[in-house]
């Protein structure tokens, strides 16, 4: 039946090509926007999400990051070869465009623990000559995309020195070994009008023929070969190695069969063939689909939809990060959110542009993980690099009553149905405590400035209880659990401070006397509440008891989370540190050691109806 319908969609399309009109790509949904107010846009999460920090930079303290000390560090690239995920980046001292600049690459078995990053493209030097001496120069790197798994198997990484206004120095490419080792690194494509030093090889100065063969099969792509377009739009053969058309950025693909391709580009442009990629169509908007000046990135899922993944905003924010989805591969629908969180910038550096941003998939053919889930990787801010996990078929909704022990987890990293936000400094995991023989969820948190967070959406039901048990095993910072809304506002919330006290905002005076729990015990927790009424009682058992409390705000609970540090969703970003792009920044004091952990666990997690 798939294959009928497919057979008469792509009749249609050849009609409507052939009347001067081709089948649009549109989000069909009336959230095409979030709130950019808030850092989560006030979207509702894809269930399950788990976001996991693969870097954080440390300038000071380069051991506990790269071994670099870098601190811009930007548009990623994924892929999964020989039973890893590999993914490379770039970096510069500090900001955009600011010399020197390199590539770094990194691998994990799993997703979640990632190796040191290796320098993949080291510093390229140049030299011009000067009055007295050589002048010795350097340059950044750009590039759209990195990875290319060879019909022969070998993984291939690019490379492109200089920037993205067409005149550089070149392309280059290198082989990764199994062993994290790499092969020597070579020209693939010079730029046309280049006049200073080549480096390095040309590719097909290799001796090995089945390198050779791989860097010949990529350029033989019409399709993956136009991610280079961007940077190489002014070279003489242009029109016909990429598109006669006038330059996009940020090129990525899906296809819908093998004839029909789907391309993406920024600026909301995309592009279309029927015929396997030989013809595209003349870029053109897509107007109902709203993002800003980032990357957006388009994949067809496992479970045979599609998937588009970007900055769902009318203006030039790049928070949140959003995923919407389709059946058809051009009607997308069903916003959910997959990165809410924005953290203060710690270090100062030109175009730092705050948020999750420039995302980027595996591309077809570059590999699929084990499961069903969609993985991406995106820079924060330009500084950190991170990863999401997000299960397949992806959904915003939960049915049904909740019964979560953990015991039966099979993995201590990936939290089922939980979505996980978890920074190098803020491990959340599954594992036992010494109280008791069972598995808890526990957050860990010795990052001075940003936060380990576990959210579970829920039911949406007027009346309902939610139960858990609470163990505090260091506090060192306050932990808060917030009972939300679909907006992500909090109706109920009380939270635990270094000195073990307990607080529920709201109240005051006599109503909120000190109570204090006890570290390395559990505590069961009740919450019964009533929306209609806006109302909740809270029980922790023998010790209080608390009933006919109000809600904070309106709706109807839809989540829960537990954060170890205050909420901050709400806090105004400012897209450069000083106010003023030409005024100077600072970094952070305070930020780049380990402080003090909090470690608090939950566990017998149930909603009752």
């Amino acid at each position: 039946m798939k294959n009928i319908i497919l057979h008469i969609f792509i009749l249609l399309f050849t009609f409507f090509r052939g009347v001067g009109q081709k089948p649009q790509l549109q989000y069909v949904g009336d959230d095409h926007t979030c709130n950019t107010n808030f850092h989560d846009g006030q979207m509702l999460p894809s269930i399950g999400t788990h976001n996991f920090q693969i870097l954080r930079a440390n300038r000071s303290y380069p051991n506990l990051a790269d071994d670099l000390g870098w601190t811009y560090n930007h548009a990623p690239n994924l892929a999964y070869w020989n039973g890893f995920f590999w993914c490379q980046y770039l970096s510069t001292p500090m900001g955009e465009h600011s010399e020197p600049g390199i590539s770094l690459i990194t691998k994990s078995k799993d997703g979640i623990l990632w190796e040191k990053p290796k320098i993949i493209f080291p510093i390229y030097f140049y030299y011009e000559k000067a009055q007295k001496y050589v002048e010795v120069k350097n340059t950044i790197m750009h590039q759209r995309m990195a990875f290319y798994v060879a019909p022969n198997g070998r993984l291939l990484v690019f490379g492109h020195y200089g920037g993205n206004d067409g005149d550089g120095i070149g392309r280059v490419v290198r082989e990764v070994k199994n062993d994290f080792n790499f092969g020597p690194i070579y020209f693939i494509r010079v730029n046309d009008d280049w006049k200073g030093n080549v480096a390095y090889p040309l590719y097909k100065d290799s001796s090995d023929q089945e390198f050779v063969k791989a860097c010949n099969d990529f350029l033989g792509d019409p399709v993956r070969r136009i991610q280079w377009w961007e940077e190489d739009f002014l070279a003489h053969d242009a029109q016909s190695f990429y598109l006669p058309y006038e330059r996009q950025k940020a090129f990525s693909f899906y296809s819908i069969s093998d004839s029909l391709k789907i391309g993406l580009f920024k600026s909301r442009m995309t592009i279309i063939t029927m015929d396997g990629g030989t013809r595209w169509s003349e870029p053109s908007p897509s107007a109902s689909f709203k993002y800003g000046g980032a990357k957006i990135w388009g994949q067809k899922l496992d479970n045979n939809q599609y998937a588009l993944v970007y900055n769902p905003t009318d203006n030039k924010n790049r928070h949140p990060l959003g995923v919407a989805i389709s059946d058809d591969g051009l009607n997308f629908n069903n916003l959910s959110l997959v990165h809410g969180e924005v953290p203060v910038k710690r270090y100062w550096g030109i175009e730092k542009r705050p948020g999750p941003q420039y995302v980027r998939g595996i591309s077809e053919g570059n590999g699929n993980p084990p499961g069903n889930d969609l993985w991406v990787v995106y820079s924060v801010s330009k500084e950190d690099i991170w990863v999401s996990k997000i299960p397949v078929p992806i959904s915003r909704l939960q049915n049904g009553k909740i019964e979560d022990n953990f015991n039966e987890a099979s993995s201590m990293d990936i939290i089922k149905g939980w979505n996980i936000y978890r920074p190098k400094w803020c491990p959340v995991s599954i594992r036992k405590i010494s109280t008791k023989n069972d598995k808890s969820l526990c957050l860990k948190d010795f990052d001075p400035l940003d936060y380990a967070k576990a959210l579970r959406v829920l039911e949406k039901q007027i009346k309902n209880t939610i139960s858990f048990d609470l163990f505090l095993e260091t506090m060192n910072a306050p932990f808060f659990v917030d009972l939300n809304n679909s907006l992500g506002q909090a109706l109920i919330r009380f939270s635990v401070n270094k000195k073990n006290e307990i607080t529920i905002e709201g109240l005051s005076g006599n109503k909120n006397k000190k109570i204090f729990l006890k570290r390395k015990q559990w505590y069961p927790i009740k919450i019964k509440y009533d929306a209609k009424n806006a109302s909740y009682d809270i029980t922790i058992k023998n010790l209080m008891e608390k009933k006919d409390l109000c809600f904070l705000s309106e709706g109807i609970p839809q989540r829960i989370e537990f954060r170890t540090g205050f909420y901050r969703l709400n806090r105004k970003i400012q897209e450069y540190k000083s106010g003023d792009q030409r005024v100077v920044g600072w970094d952070e004091k305070g930020a780049e050691q380990p402080v003090e952990p909090t470690e608090v666990c939950i566990d017998n997690f149930k909603t009752h109806q």
